[in-house]
């Protein structure tokens, strides 16, 4: 089911790359970041062209929450544990400067969101959440004054940490408002038009569309979910992250966002004064089958928090997490200075694009130091990336079990071998099944089938596809291999 968020969605429309562009940057993806990069430049009047696979603000973008909040759970405890105070000091000052300058653009382009300042509330009750929690307090305290406070409700928090005036909004009428200020300046921006590859020329990049047309330039900004390129094995460096979402009509009322460090991880919002969103049953996106426990661990805290609640909406969404912990924001590689990557914002892109982008110039201009990170020094996770991928590329595919077509329910898929062959089997009808290749078009992993949102997942990193074969969320970037 698609998010609530798009019922405020307009219908823009904008032309698809059917010829060949020259511009000094070219910036590739049309969500949050891409679109706040366009907004950056055309501001200190720079030219660009955005190009975007699908429609804009149609991808991740359009799963998340939109908590705009410095709070971001445990993740400066584990900064500061793998990288020393310092840097987990300095993560707080980007994110209390990227929010300011989120309110900075509402304010200056007068963009009608949906916006409310409130509390973001951060607490736990179980014994190992709560000690998280006082180091939480010791860490942020100095930089960013908190109240403790003893809060019991909705989620049943024994201690609790208030950051106070962060904010809430309706992201499409955020984004709708920004690009408005875009189309007015008349900047470019295509739409449907899918970055096949990218080869390195003298002074720059040829940069093809659609495995046809040519763009020329001198920079490329990369600010797509995941980086789609294989080099500099950024598939070891990020994995994905799901989640899931659910919106419900309730008479309670809520006086802050709040999120639960307990186990399995819960966040709560108001949307407006009748209906609430909470998400969480965050995991590895392709390693959990069971995703109706996911929801239904949703819908039994839904219930906790309301007995009469009524849901209307449920929906997932996907996270790029840095297996450091910090984002990339800088240059791809040492061999492509020119593109730079912005992404890795785990749970918290709001705060992370803002701030990234409003240091845009910096970037470009290679005078922004970005994290850089060494997989030696992070041995274990490295290793856990490289086990999950061979879970996926070799063991998944010796294991599979053969199925017969005919078992198949009806709006139903399953991996299966299949007359000698691992396959992906979608029956769509009685007599009607869609057949694929058990291979993804990033790496070549395998898939499983997700059941309650219809969609085809890989194993590997997190590439989603629709029940035919299309994709929907990145790596990668081909549809699925059709068997006739």
């Amino acid at each position: 089911m698609q998010s609530i968020w798009f019922k405020d969605m307009k219908k823009w429309r904008f032309p698809k790359i059917k010829e060949e562009h020259y511009t000094p940057i070219l910036i590739i993806g049309g969500g949050l970041t891409g679109i706040l990069s366009a907004y950056e430049l055309q501001k200190n009047k720079m030219d660009f062209i955005l190009v975007e696979a699908k429609k804009v603000i149609h991808g991740a973008t359009s799963g998340t929450t939109a908590q705009i909040s410095i709070a971001h759970d445990d993740l400066y405890n584990q900064i500061e544990k793998n990288h020393g105070i310092k840097k987990a000091h300095d993560y707080l000052a980007e994110q209390i400067s990227g929010l300011a300058y989120f309110k900075k653009i509402i304010k200056s382009e007068n963009i009608s969101c949906d916006f409310h300042e409130e509390s973001t509330i951060i607490g736990a009750s179980e014994k190992k959440q709560l000690k998280k929690l006082d180091k939480l307090y010791q860490l942020i305290n100095p930089s960013f004054k908190l109240s403790k406070i003893k809060s019991d409700f909705p989620l049943k928090m024994i201690n609790s940490l208030e950051f106070t005036n962060q904010a809430i909004i309706n992201p499409i009428k955020y984004l709708n408002g920004i690009i408005k200020v875009l189309k007015n300046k008349n900047c470019e921006i295509y739409e449907n038009s899918l970055v096949t590859k990218i080869n390195k020329i003298n002074g720059g990049y040829e940069v093809i569309v659609d495995n046809e047309h040519k763009i020329i330039t001198n920079k490329i900004i990369m600010s797509c979910h995941y980086p789609f390129m294989l080099q500099n094995l950024y598939f070891a460096k990020m994995y994905q992250s799901s989640s899931y979402v659910m919106a419900f009509k309730s008479k309670v009322k809520l006086k802050a966002n709040y999120i639960s460090l307990d186990p399995p991880y819960y966040y709560l919002r108001t949307y407006d004064k009748n209906t609430l969103l909470i998400g969480g049953s965050d995991h590895f996106t392709g390693a959990n089958s069971n995703i109706k426990n996911c929801y239904k661990l949703l819908e039994t805290k839904i219930k906790e928090i309301d007995k009469e609640a009524v849901i209307t909406h449920r929906w997932f969404a996907e996270d790029s997490m840095p297996i450091n912990n910090l984002p990339f924001i800088g240059p791809y590689s040492k061999k492509h200075q020119d593109i730079i990557l912005i992404t890795g914002f785990q749970k918290w892109g709001f705060t992370n694009a803002h701030a990234a982008t409003s240091k845009l110039l910096k970037i470009l201009n290679n005078s922004y130091k970005s994290e850089k990170l060494c997989l030696i020094k992070k041995c274990p996770s490295y290793l856990r990336m490289i086990s999950h991928s061979l879970n996926g590329l070799i063991i998944s595919k010796l294991l599979m079990k053969s199925g017969i077509l005919n078992d198949l329910k009806m709006d139903t898929g399953k991996a299966i071998r299949y007359q000698g062959q691992n396959i992906l089997a979608y029956r769509e009808n009685e007599k009607d099944y869609f057949l694929f290749k058990n291979k993804c078009t990033h790496m070549g992993c395998s898939l499983i089938w997700n059941d309650v949102d219809k969609v085809w997942i890989s194993r590997c990193h997190g590439t989603i596809y629709d029940k035919y074969g299309k994709v929907l969320y990145g790596p990668g970037i081909e549809s699925l291999e059709r068997i006739n």
